[in-house]
């Protein structure tokens, strides 16, 4: 992209250099060492971050395949999403209380079929697995106690003779007494989530750090796309072809599919965002259940779920139609397509 002079607006995956200093960039902020910017999308507030450049080079080829040295500058871009963020604390929190609840079971009170560790060693690894587990070390502390229980018994099965000795052993259970949160460290990593990195090779007078976050928001999702054409209802599944001239044409009649699904779910969206409205229905057994951003597969089902029938009557010389009436749902649907309703009626014409 950099040799034919495109530019680039991405998400850094953590992975490979990125894992390696990716904690880095994110503690120079929350401790304080670095300024944040406020991000803001009119009166809401997205988040905070900051940037920094980085000198790249690589080796590209030019329009005629000789291979030329690249050298470029790189925006780093380091974000916090305060939706994210929130998601993400949510998900430490049901880490935090499964791994509570596994922890408490390691050592259940004596019954039936409940297996006691008897062994300090086993229960200390037992402990360290779950809290790895669950993703919790460091964030819990776990305190146990040992219990000894004496337990006599005769040496030789039968009535104990008058000069038997009965043998008494010691039983050692081991208890977990307390599971504690270090709220420290839990507030240290909730302060170190939301947080991702984008680059971009953008100067930034064309496109600053709040533009190009609001920039790559607005952008589409392809892998949503994709997972649509391997799924209902566009999905490849039912159909099995063995030419190539087939294979092709069912490529692109799915992907001329995939955009009018993709128009249909863009133009409600639209018409909901300028009206600041929501649609109410999309949900089966939900249909209070409102939606500002609803999917195009979910439009669809709103009126494949209508059970639109055509009943033809007819009396001596008299003929006549019933089709099913469109809910108020499925009017603002085609509202928002810009669809007349005569096009659902004229079905009356098309069946006759």
């Amino acid at each position: 992209m950099v040799a034919h002079r495109d530019y680039y607006l991405t998400v850094l995956p953590l992975t490979g250099e990125t894992a390696k200093h990716f904690d880095a960039w994110v503690n120079v902020i929350v401790d304080g060492e670095q300024a944040a910017t406020l991000m803001w999308d009119g009166p809401e507030l997205l988040g905070a971050g900051y940037e920094f450049s980085r000198p790249l080079k690589a080796v590209g080829f030019d329009e005629a395949g000789q291979a030329q040295a690249l050298d470029w500058t790189e925006r780093v871009l380091v974000t916090h999403a305060r939706e994210l963020a929130h998601a993400h604390a949510t998900h430490l929190e049901q880490r935090l209380t499964a791994a509570t609840r596994a922890l408490y079971a390691l050592t259940p009170a004596p019954g039936k079929g409940k297996r006691q560790i008897r062994d300090a060693t086993k229960l200390e690894q037992a402990i360290q697995q779950t809290l790895a587990q669950h993703r919790g070390v460091g964030l819990l502390t776990v305190e146990w106690i040992t219990e000894t229980k004496s337990v006599t018994r005769q040496r030789k099965r039968g009535r104990p003779g008058a000069d038997s000795v009965p043998l008494t052993e010691e039983r050692v259970r081991y208890v977990i007494q307390t599971v504690q949160r270090q709220e420290t460290a839990i507030t240290a990593q909730r302060d170190r989530l939301g947080w991702r990195a984008q680059v971009t090779n953008l100067p930034a007078e064309r496109m600053s750090l709040t533009q190009a976050v609001l920039h790559y928001r607005g952008g589409w999702v392809l892998e949503r796309d994709f997972h649509l054409v391997k799924d209902l209802p566009l999905g490849l599944s039912p159909l099995f072809v063995w030419r190539d001239d087939q294979i092709k044409g069912l490529t692109r009649l799915l992907t001329l599919a995939l955009r009018l699904l993709t128009l249909i779910e863009t133009q409600v969206r639209q018409g909901l965002r300028q009206e600041q409205q929501t649609l109410r229905g999309l949900y089966p057994g939900q249909a209070p259940r409102p939606t500002e951003r609803p999917s195009g597969k979910r439009i669809l089902q709103a009126f494949s779920r209508a059970q639109i029938t055509v009943t033809h009557f007819v009396l001596d010389t008299q003929v006549q139609w019933h089709l099913t009436g469109l809910s108020d749902l499925h009017h603002q649907i085609l509202r928002y397509l810009k669809l007349s309703a005569t096009l659902y009626t004229a079905l009356i014409n098309n069946s006759g």
